[in-house]
């Protein structure tokens, strides 16, 4: 009767425990029903000729992409720098367009000029010619990166410096200081949607009374900023991700390209095309992706 007893006790253990590890492994497998909110799809890739491109920018007027070209390190004054050229079809029809520059990052069209952050000034070139007609020095800055253009203000950001600037009527003037890390730029309607790198954040900036508000955090290293819509963005961070923000400013990963190397730097959407274009840094090129939800 006893071992009967034993028998039975052990069987029910085992069972117990086949039961609960199952269990467990339904629960750790369980696939996620949840639909990303928009998807890319890789369209193109420019020639490996685009050395250390850091912005792209489309021009709808010459229906075209100007892509800015370190050619060397971020913050060298060699004059290796230049901006070429590309289709929309990712053809690089003049690579060498504007040549003579340091290190250009970021880019604005205004008024037929194209404005070109360069380490610590700014340059203004005739897109019709493709001449430097200005060149702004910005004495106190250490590091200018992205620019945005709103209502025909040129704003220039310092990520080393922590300062936005503007070129307002062919003057410029500090615009405001104290940032953590200003990257990121992207000018509408009265505001300015910025990218604190050092606050690995997203925030809104009113332009009349100066005040900064965040609306998103927990970006690694973020760097362009695009709207696309609806009050949603994407955004990239350097490392090689791109996040979708939503109306909310809810953010979702829906491209990560670290595992690849590609970096995603100042990226470029052209809305009526659904075209994503991302500069990818140290491999040289740019990649389009047509975006769709």
């Amino acid at each position: 009767m006893k071992t009967n007893l034993l028998i039975l006790a052990m069987l029910m253990l085992i069972l117990s425990c086949t039961n609960r590890k199952e269990e467990k492994q339904e629960t750790s497998v369980a696939p996620s029903l949840e639909k990303p909110p928009l998807t890319l799809r890789l369209k193109w890739e420019t020639d490996t000729l685009l050395t250390t491109c850091e912005s792209v920018l489309y021009d709808e007027d010459q229906n075209l992409l100007y892509v800015s070209n370190i050619n060397g390190v971020p913050d060298a004054k060699d004059g290796n720098g230049f901006i070429s050229k590309v289709s929309l079809d990712g053809k690089i029809t003049e690579r060498f367009w504007v040549k003579g520059i340091d290190a250009p990052k970021g880019m604005g069209l205004n008024n037929g000029k194209l404005y070109v952050a360069d380490i610590n000034r700014v340059h203004e070139i005739d897109v019709k010619t493709g001449k430097i007609t200005h060149t702004y020095p910005v004495a106190d800055s250490k590091f200018l990166n992205d620019i945005a253009v709103d209502n025909g203000k040129v704003y220039i950001s310092d990520s080393g410096g922590g300062s936005i600037y503007v070129i307002e009527n062919g003057k410029l003037s500090t615009f405001i200081k104290d940032l953590q890390g200003p990257n990121g730029l992207f000018g509408e309607n009265g505001k300015l949607v910025v990218a604190l790198w050092a606050g690995k954040s997203i925030n809104t900036l009113d332009l009349a009374s100066k005040v900064i508000t965040l609306r998103t955090d927990s970006i690694p290293n973020p760097d362009g900023i695009e709207a696309i819509g609806n009050n949603e963005y994407l955004v990239s961070s350097w490392d090689g991700m791109i996040n979708y923000i939503d109306s909310d400013w809810k953010k979702t990963t829906v491209l990560d390209s670290r595992k690849d190397s590609l970096n995603s730097a100042d990226i470029e959407y052209i809305k009526s095309k659904n075209l994503l274009l991302v500069p990818t840094f140290f491999k040289n090129k740019v990649m389009a992706y047509e975006v769709s939800k």
